[in-house]
């Protein structure tokens, strides 16, 4: 576990100790926003991308305990209006800001460090949920300046499901534990280790997902992720070009920031859920729906139906895009 902590905290550029192991990169999520302390009169912003994790914590935190919850103003696109954003603060100052690096929907990375920049002039932390991204397109924190940093094990990191993790880089006092147990260390005293990570990292780990996820770094690390992160680009192009071809309309991936491997469309004439079986009887794994993030699909067009989510990985081919785009000409 202590290696593995080391080899994620060298890709991610921080220090192992800010490095928390978590049962899932939602568990984090929970643990930053309910745990900072948030009340009546305090505001936390999000995006109109974010996945459920965020979305019905913020929900729960209005109900609760009368926290303001606002939308940031990024467009379809992911352009932040840094103007309006500026006033929207300045009127009604953050205590917390969370974004999201990239959609689940659409794929699209968004302006975290535009968003952190503006967010920490008015004194607010920001929370960045990693789970699409850390891998292949790892946010580095001297480039986007956040507070705290979730992400998750079976994704960009191709380990198992089962765990995920936190990155702190603020006071960690600022954040009271959700779960209270057992560490390992301090034995005879009766309240949480103050110190990093035993704070947080109460009860049995999922050993076998945090030794995925080391595994998963290793192989990053062998085979390049410069080559992992331009071949997910090079399937996603070809899988988009082909779509477009088709007259196929295409969900998002028009940020200027980039795409983090994942496509969604819809097809006129055919739910989402209808094509997902074609798709499945042909031997090809797509979901469809909403995804877990309906405020996304707001913000795109695509609620109540969802799109048609396809995710090109590493050891996908060439031929896969290709017999994807032969099934779906075949239905136009």
């Amino acid at each position: 576990m202590d290696r593995a902590r080391t080899g994620l905290a060298k890709m991610l550029g921080v220090s192992p100790d800010h490095l928390i192991f978590m049962p899932s990169a939602t568990y984090a999520i929970n643990l930053v926003l309910q745990g900072m302390g948030m009340s009546s009169g305090d505001i936390l912003y999000i995006s109109p991308f974010e996945h459920n994790a965020v979305v019905r914590c913020a929900e729960y935190l209005r109900q609760t305990r009368g926290v303001q919850v606002r939308e940031l103003p990024i467009d379809r696109d992911c352009n932040l209006d840094v103007h309006e954003a500026r006033r929207w603060f300045m009127t009604a100052p953050p205590k917390l800001v969370a974004v999201v690096h990239a959609s689940n929907v659409s794929g699209d990375i968004l302006p975290i460090k535009e968003v952190a920049d503006l967010a920490h002039e008015y004194g607010a932390k920001v929370l960045v949920d990693g789970a699409q991204t850390v891998g292949a397109h790892t946010p580095q924190l001297d480039n986007c300046g956040y507070d705290f940093l979730t992400f998750s094990s079976h994704k960009g990191l191709y380990g198992i499901p089962g765990s995920g993790g936190l990155v702190i880089n603020s006071d960690p006092e600022l954040i009271r534990p959700l779960i209270y147990g057992g560490t390992g260390t301090n034995s005879e005293d009766t309240v949480m280790p103050s110190t990093l990570p035993e704070r947080f990292e109460a009860g049995t780990h999922a050993l076998p997902s945090i030794v995925s996820m080391r595994a998963g770094v290793q192989w990053l690390e062998s085979v390049g992720i410069d080559k992992v992160r331009m071949k997910v680009e090079g399937l996603t192009r070809r899988l988009i070009n082909g779509l477009t071809s088709l007259g196929i309309g295409i969900v998002g991936c028009r940020s200027r920031h980039g795409n983090s491997g994942v496509v969604s469309f819809t097809m006129g004439g055919i739910s989402p859920e209808e094509l997902n079986r074609v798709l499945d009887s042909e031997g090809i794994c797509v979901r469809s729906g909403l995804h877990c993030a309906p405020l996304a699909h707001h913000t795109l067009g695509t609620f109540p139906n969802g799109t048609v989510r396809v995710s090109p990985g590493y050891f996908n081919t060439e031929a896969d895009v290709d017999r994807l785009l032969e099934v779906i000409e075949a239905l136009c």
